[in-house]
């Protein structure tokens, strides 16, 4: 059974409940007020009477009784009274009913002594029916007793009346009841059949996964409690969903970069074994080629041939030189170094490994606080490989700025240093891949792809962290952390 129709239901039997209880009580009133009003006026009539028959004796024949009665009496209908008249001894004299004859009442002789003075009054019950007689005592003015008037009256009025007021109550109840009801019916199924039905179907589709739906409160108290705790686990729900995807986006993404690990480390190994095989018969190569050339004069036409597989044959080494130490460590050479200084001689070292680039470079290099604990080797070839990078993407010239400070975060822990050119930047879409071992935009034979991979190492050894910004400028700007303590000593070079 749905709420809203329990609930009409109670209140429904409540109410009916309610107005039974209010009708009886009200039934029982208004037969109280009915009964003292017919005593009232029998009573009335009875005393009246009795001042008329002090100067008119009911014997004497020229008195007309029920003309008397139909004069004075107050009653109509129903309620017409009937008279009997008793002289001195209690003796019946006569009998007046102008509407219902002789009626069948019982009769007793009437005891003088028991009417009193004041008169009595008793119910009298003639199978159904019932009769109120009231008994009023008739004087002479000097208050000797004459005889006594007796008025009776039928109470079946009374039944009448009240079966008239309990039908209109009750049709009045009725009404008002399935009035009340209906009201009440609509009045569950608004605020409380439709606000429970909306939280199913929320819930059957939160069920399904609609994690961004909320409901509106509905304005009823209890109801909206219940609303916003849906709300609030709707909320908590959607929460979880996002970091439950965050974690297995963060797990997919570790998984690629441990496979990716993996294959770099038999890149790695492969490297190693092949760099040795071909480092042996490029060190023959050159050697030759460096004899030869020994032999050659200045003006030699075959001079500039052999010079130009030399540098092929010293590139080619250099590239395995670098392979190698990617394969195998060395040990790290720790101690104060400022980095200041290492920037400018990377500078020079870099001008000096680009001599194609005939462009004007400059380096602006501030440096408010730059020492620390670290690799000097390691460091200055950070900043070749920076450097570097930048001549070749500045062919027009321009500046080299190297900002070194302290680490706002953590001054007295770390420094900052704030590396900018004055080239094309780097992209947005690829800033996440540079830091990749052999990925790079140069074309086939301009570059290996090892020289940021050898920056975000240098830096990872020395504690720190590296990121790419938007230059002012538009250049490239690379933001790079370490810390003041420099690489753990106690790790495995």
């Amino acid at each position: 059974m749905r709420i809203a129709t329990r609930l009409f239901l109670y209140i429904f039997t409540l109410i009916v409940l309610a107005a039974a209880a209010l009708g009886h009580v009200s039934v029982q009133d208004e037969k109280h007020h009915l009964i003292e009003a017919t005593r009232s006026k029998a009573w009335i009539l009875a005393r009246a009477l009795a001042s008329v028959l002090r100067y008119y004796h009911p014997a004497d024949p020229t008195v007309d009784l029920e003309q008397i009665l139909a004069e004075i009496s107050p009653f109509e209908g129903p309620a017409v009274p009937a008279l009997r008249f008793y002289d001195r001894d209690g003796n019946l004299l006569s009998l007046a009913c102008p509407e219902c004859g002789d009626p069948p009442l019982p009769h007793q002789p009437l005891d003088p002594d028991r009417v009193g003075t004041e008169g009595r009054e008793q119910v009298l019950e003639v199978g159904t029916e019932r009769y109120l007689s009231v008994v009023q005592p008739v004087r002479d003015p000097d208050g000797a007793f004459l005889g006594a008037v007796e008025v009776i009256l039928p109470l079946r009025h009374i039944g009448v009346i009240l079966s008239g007021v309990t039908r209109r109550f009750l049709l009045f109840t009725s009404a008002v009841a399935a009035l009340l009801g209906v009201v009440i019916f609509l009045i569950s199924r608004l605020n409380i059949s439709l606000p429970i039905r909306r939280l199913k179907e929320a819930s059957r589709r939160l069920g399904e996964g609609d994690l961004t739906l909320r409901i509106d409160k509905t304005g009823v108290a209890d109801l909206d409690e219940l609303v916003d705790e849906f709300n609030r686990m709707a909320a908590r729900l959607e929460e979880q969903s996002r970091q439950r995807e965050a974690f297995y986006r963060e797990k997919l993404r570790l998984e690629r970069g441990l496979r990716h690990a993996e294959r770099l480390a038999s890149v790695g190994q492969l490297t190693s074994g092949l760099a040795h095989e071909i480092g042996t018969p490029l060190n023959v190569i050159q050697g030759r080629a460096e004899q030869v050339l020994a032999r050659l004069g200045p003006d030699d036409p075959n001079r500039r041939p052999l010079e130009a597989v030399v540098r092929q044959v010293r590139r080619i080494t250099e590239t395995i030189d670098r392979l190698l130490a990617f394969s195998r460590k060395s040990g790290r050479a720790l101690g104060q170094v400022r980095l200041g200084d290492v920037a400018e001689e990377a500078f020079s070292l870099s001008r000096l490994r680009a001599k194609r680039n005939r462009s004007e470079v400059r380096l602006d290099v501030a440096a408010a606080s730059d020492r620390l604990r670290g690799d000097e080797t390691a460091l200055r070839q950070m900043f070749v490989n920076l450097m570097l990078n930048s001549l070749q993407a500045m062919p027009g010239g321009g500046t080299i700025r190297v900002e070194i400070g302290e680490d706002p975060d953590a001054p007295a822990e770390r420094l900052r240093v704030v590396y900018e050119d004055e080239g094309p930047g780097i992209p947005p879409e690829i800033r996440e891949k540079v830091f990749d071992p052999f990925f790079t935009t140069k074309d086939v034979g301009e570059g290996t792809g090892l020289g940021l991979f050898i920056v975000a190492n240098v830096v990872d050894e020395h504690g720190g962290s590296i990121r790419i910004e938007d230059a002012a400028g538009g250049g490239a700007r690379f933001v790079i952390t370490l810390a003041r303590t420099g690489p753990d000593e106690g790790a495995p070079a």
